[in-house]
Formats: C-alpha cells, structure tokens, sequence
C-alpha cells in the first residue's frame, strides 16, 4: 500500500527505477559476452622452448641442487643459489622474475598433465604414508593429517592452475618426472 501511494506522489523516481530495471537486465545479458571476451590468456604465457629452457637447467642443476621440490620459494631458492654458483639461470636469459615464472609454469603444467588416475594415486598416496605413521600421538597425526591435506589442495590448485601450460609440458613429463621429489 505504501508503495501504491509513493508511486503516486512520485511517478517520475519510480519510472526511472524501472529504466534502471530493464537497462540493468540489459547489462546482465550482456555480462557474460565481456567476460568471454575479458578471459584472455593467462598471465604468463610459457612457449615450448622456454619450457625445454627450464627442464634443461633443472636437469643440469639437480646435480648441484638436489631433486626440485617446487614450492612458493624454489624458484627463488634456486635463482639465488645458482648466482652464487655458476649463473646459468641468468645466462640461459632469465631475470628471477622471468625464471619464477616459467619453473612455476613448467611445475604446473606438469602437474596438470600427469593423467588423472596418476594424480589421484598419487594424493592417495601421500594420504596413505601420512596415516600409517605408526609412533605419532592421536594429537600428532591429526595435525601430519591436515598438514598433507593442505599439501593436496596445493597440488590440486596448481593442477588447475597449471591447465594451460600442460599440452606444452606434457613432451617434457618423462624427464620432469625424474627431477621432481616425489
């Protein structure tokens, strides 16, 4: 009733809401044509030599480095590390911006282009070794439990993240496989 009589009184602030309505209904139909248009590629775009770049430089530092266990800090652990070694990280042309980024996109490629049953194997497995450690308290294994957790729900989000660099990792998968801790 209320909105009866301020429509009434006021008719031109009640058509202008309804303009409102229909342009805004307008604007919703369109929103989903920008966004397509918005996605682009992503942030990073890894070409296949960069990647070969990245599996070739892995291979010849694990020697020195040890296996790559990637993690927010190993590309920078391994850029600093490397300048105090041989610099073959910034004579193959990466800056440590540059390396971050395709290590962490080669990583994630290879991580989505593991098959799916051998990713999933390989949380349950991760999974299983967490829960047979026999000599921890109940307190213990609960937090080893939601320690690994978290650690999966990493792999799983850079196993999305990682979508659109795995059909050009996917050829490297063989060789990344024997460089990455398991």
């Amino acid at each position: 009733m209320l909105s009866a009589a301020l429509r009434k009184a006021h008719p031109a602030r009640f058509r202008v809401a309804v303009r409102l309505s229909r342009s805004t209904i307008r604007a919703l139909r369109v929103l989903p044509c920008l966004g397509l248009l918005m996605l682009g590629p992503p942030a990073y775009a890894l070409t296949k030599q960069e990647a070969v770049v990245v599996v070739k430089l892995v291979q010849a530092l694990e020697p020195e480095f040890g296996k790559l266990a990637f993690d927010e800090t190993a590309a920078d652990d391994w850029f600093e590390a490397d300048a105090q070694s041989r610099r073959r990280i910034s004579r193959a042309g990466f800056s440590q911006d540059s390396w971050k980024a395709a290590l962490g996109a080669t990583v994630t490629g290879y991580i989505a282009a593991l098959p799916e049953d051998e990713f999933r194997a390989m949380l349950a497995t991760l999974r299983a070794h967490a829960e047979e450690r026999g000599t921890l308290t109940a307190e213990q294994r609960r937090a080893m439990l939601e320690f690994v957790d978290e650690g999966i729900s990493r792999l799983e989000a850079m196993r999305v993240e990682g979508e659109p660099y795995a059909d050009i990792v996917r050829p490297l998968a063989p060789r990344l496989r024997k460089l990455m801790v398991e």
